[in-house]
């Protein structure tokens, strides 16, 4: 994905899916992680109290960012799980 443009390439037996799923389970976890840190510290009152709206702002966006990489590599495990699926 670049930017707000996906493209998508028929990659069926180019690439091993199972390894695919694996690498997305990864980058999941470690987008989890840190959207739980970014929303924990939008959380904290003392934060939101001391911090300059910009910067409450710059979290705020990257708490946005990071549900939509969520989205998108759900989306793309959901893709995997199809292909597999079909291929039973």
């Amino acid at each position: 994905m670049v930017d707000a443009t996906e493209i998508y390439l028929p990659l069926d037996d180019l690439i091993n899916l199972d390894d695919e799923r694996v690498r997305l389970n990864k980058e999941i976890g470690k987008v989890e992680d840190e959207l739980q840190r970014v929303q924990k510290k939008l959380g904290n009152q003392d934060f939101i109290a001391k911090a300059k709206d910009e910067v409450i702002e710059k979290e705020r966006g990257k708490a946005a960012q990071f549900e939509e990489k969520m989205r998108t590599l759900r989306t793309s495990l959901e893709k995997i799980a199809e292909i597999q699926a079909g291929r039973e």
